[in-house]
This record gives structure tokens, sequence and C-alpha cells, in this order.
């Protein structure tokens, strides 16, 4: 009798744990990254305005992250349409987060002619210079263009030049 006893009590904690661990794994962590779906990896860097920025400091707002560099044609097309873009949405809450990709200049100084050129401290204006931010997305092409939703899921991926008739409805799909 006892020995039943014992036996019924195994049977039933080893059925609790198993309820347990069908229960436990089936809660989904958001896995972080650089693919759609997945938390944008969060980053600190400096700006060009000499200040110190980071994802999180837009977090909340959606998120155009756009890498760029000087020496890149199509980059230099289309960071005008970015910046109007900054301005027709700031009121929405939306933030176009640029990052020079510096440790693929081939100087210090064109990147700041270029921000400089393009008025680019209309938005923040980031300054990749360890290449950090180029590991934490995998860039291999620029530009390359992220559109991170309000909860810092990643819902685009652009590699190539971004156009604004998509970024617009991108956008507006997360608003």
């Amino acid at each position: 009798m006892l020995q039943r006893k014992y036996i019924t009590m195994l049977v039933l904690g080893v059925s609790v744990l198993a309820v347990a661990y069908v229960l436990f794994s089936s809660i989904s962590f958001q896995k972080v990254g650089a693919d759609i779906g997945n938390a944008a990896p969060r980053f600190e860097l400096p700006m060009y305005n000499g200040e110190e920025g980071s994802l999180s400091d837009y977090e909340g707002d959606v998120i155009v992250l756009n890498m760029w560099a000087s020496w890149c044609g199509p980059c230099t097309e289309e960071i005008p349409a970015l910046m109007e873009f900054q301005e027709s949405y700031r009121d929405r809450g939306v933030t176009v987060l640029t990052v020079n990709m510096n440790s693929f200049e081939r100087n210090q100084k064109e990147p700041r002619n270029f921000v400089e050129t393009y008025n680019m401290t209309r938005s923040p204006a980031m300054i990749d210079k360890e290449g950090k931010v180029a590991d934490l997305y995998n860039i291999q092409r620029l530009p390359t263009t992220y559109i991170i939703g309000r909860n810092r899921t990643i819902v685009d991926k652009t590699v190539g030049p971004v156009e604004v008739d998509d970024l617009e409805e991108l956008v507006e799909s997360e608003l």
C-alpha cells in the first residue's frame, strides 16, 4: 500500500513537471537580430552634433534606420528624400536615424562634409567608427535601411536605395 502511494506521487510529480515544461517552452522569447521579426539590436554611438545617442533613445517611435557612406552614389541620391521624409513625419512619431558606416570610409572629412551638405543634423546622424553597428546588423551593402516598429521589432529591411513611396507605405502601416 505504501509502495503504491509513492508510485502515485512519483507519477503525479513527473506529470506536473511535464506540464510545466510544455507551458514554459511554449512561451516565445523574441530573438534579437537583424532579420525581419527580430528585436532590433540596441547600440550607442557618437553623433555628428557632438552628443552620444542610442537606438533606445527613439524607442516608442517608428524608426527608419539608414546606414550610409559618403562615397556611396545611391546614398547620395536617397538622403535628401529621407531628410524631407523626417520633416514630414517627425510629429507623427517617426524618426529617421542615419548611421555613417565610418569604418567603410576613406577618410574622416568626407562624411562630415556629406552631413553638412545634406543638412543631416535635422535627424539623428550617428557615426559607427569601429563597425559595431555594421557587425550587429551584418551590413554587406550600402545603403541599407531598416524599418523598426514602435515595439523595437524589425518590420522591413531594404538593401539598396529605398523608394519614398514604399517607405511611406511601410511607416503608415506601423503608425
